[in-house]
């Protein structure tokens, strides 16, 4: 069985079984090369729900659901869990893998305890991404102890929880990944609880620079459907294993190639700090989501991402930032929002964006041939959602803005331009605590600009 991959897609071909494998002949049926169509997010999510509750249905009424119950919200565990393992074990996929990523539910157990009775480590991520990964390497369990060392509730008594630095692919050799499922198709499609917390895990290695891996699952003959639709962040399966037969899915599906981050909500970083660490991890690649609306009536815009605006996700995260203490105090906002609560400026008619969106340690890190571009790219973008006003943040961002060159004199306040026709422009000191600008002249800015906004002194139209 060769693993042969062609632009990063498994080829029908990388899990053909090897002579003696596939015991019960099972392949994808015909036509099963052809991708379906990806149904709208809330009829996929209806259809998944659907798949769930005739699997448990499935199980209990032909009593092959295990411990524990009840079975509904989990991974089902089923009988025959072992007889399931014992198959896997036959295989090349298998054999040749030195580390196994299997999830810690309770029907991959059997395949845990093997693994490390065959002398490979197990990475197990802990339940619902809450914290790190446990790594359990054979030579630390002693010899009878696999089950107990793989049991959710002892594993951390012989394993030693690894942080994402120790979980790259130099640090980390995992060739397989094991991944549990309610219910699966033979082509491949899966379904696990419904919380897309294997989908995650997937993605975080090809974060670090794990390779595409194989995924195999565990499952009841019962766990498998007709059909699932499929999302682009979903974790597709290549062979499926069951206590009488081994399904080689030839999936057409990919799989995750990273984790999507505009769909990362503050919510899912709060819950899951393994990704927040992640971030942290690769601040210099991530980039902070814009906050538009067509018709705001002002825009603020920032030079570009510093690290811990980059990490966390949002604008003006780092700690000696003033941004939501001014915005707040020259009445833009009724409070003073968190970083994370940027997301909610549209809610007072705001907006913010970046010149640049590469994040750097600082603006010297930026070339003005990066802040040129920038300032194009955003001309495009504030003709596109026609705010009433621009805030500009920072001489190098007006400039950068209204394309000027890069040591054109800038006085703050109102300009007497618009660069783009209907759309005031305001040049204001940048927020941050290394300002050389005095607060109160700031405030006293953002306060101008406010009241220009509310029609007051300084024009409003």
């Amino acid at each position: 069985m060769k693993l042969v991959t062609k632009d990063g897609a498994w080829e029908e071909r990388s899990f053909e079984p090897a002579a003696g494998e596939g015991k019960g002949g099972g392949r994808a049926p015909a036509g099963a090369g052809h991708p379906r169509e990806v149904e709208p997010a809330s009829d996929a999510g209806a259809a998944k729900a659907k798949a769930r509750q005739q699997v448990y249905r499935r199980l209990r009424e032909a009593g092959a659901a295990r411990f524990p119950f009840p079975i509904e919200g989990r991974i089902p565990n089923f009988k025959g869990a072992e007889r399931a393992a014992a198959r896997l074990r036959e295989l090349d996929v298998y054999r040749r893998a030195r580390a196994l990523k299997v999830n810690p539910d309770t029907p991959q157990l059997p395949v845990r305890a093997m693994a490390l009775a065959d002398g490979k480590t197990v990475y197990m991520p802990t339940p619902r991404l809450r914290g790190a990964f446990l790594r359990i390497r054979p030579e630390d369990v002693p010899r009878g102890e696999e089950r107990r060392a793989a049991q959710l509730g002892r594993a951390a008594e012989y394993g030693r929880f690894v942080t994402l630095d120790e979980m790259t692919p130099e640090a980390a050799p995992i060739d397989l990944v094991v991944a549990g499922a309610v219910a699966v198709t033979r082509d491949g499609a899966r379904a696990g609880k419904g919380e897309g917390y294997a989908d995650y895990e997937y993605a975080l290695l090809r974060e670090l620079g794990h390779p595409e891996l194989p995924v195999v699952t565990t499952v009841h003959p019962l766990q498998i459907v007709e059909r699932l639709p499929v999302a682009p962040h979903d974790l597709s399966v290549d062979i499926i294993v069951t206590p009488d037969e081994v399904i080689f899915t030839r999936t057409p599906y990919p799989k995750p190639r990273g984790i999507h981050w505009e769909a990362v909500t503050p919510e899912d970083l709060e819950a899951m700090p393994v990704l927040q660490e992640l971030r942290a991890l690769q601040w210099e690649r991530m980039q902070v989501p814009d906050v538009l609306a067509p018709g705001l009536g002002a825009v603020f815009v920032g030079l570009n991402p510093g690290r811990a605006s980059a990490t966390a996700g949002h604008h003006f995260a780092g700690p000696n930032n003033l941004f939501w203490r001014l915005l707040h105090e020259a009445g833009f906002v009724p409070r003073v929002l968190r970083p994370e609560e940027d997301g909610l400026l549209p809610r007072w008619g705001l907006g913010v964006t970046n010149v640049v969106p590469r994040a750097t340690r600082g603006e010297a890190d930026l070339t003005w041939d990066e802040l040129r571009a920038g300032g194009a790219a955003l001309r495009e973008k504030v003709a596109r959602f026609r705010p009433r006003l621009v805030i500009l943040l920072g001489k190098q961002v007006y400039r950068a803005y209204a394309g000027l060159a890069r040591t054109a004199p800038v006085e703050w306040g109102l300009q007497p331009r618009q660069t783009v026709p209907g759309v005031a422009e305001f040049a204001a000191p940048n927020p941050s605590g290394r300002s050389t600008v005095p607060y109160a002249e700031r405030l006293r800015l953002l306060r101008e600009a406010r009241a220009w906004l509310a029609g007051g002194a300084g024009g409003g139209r």
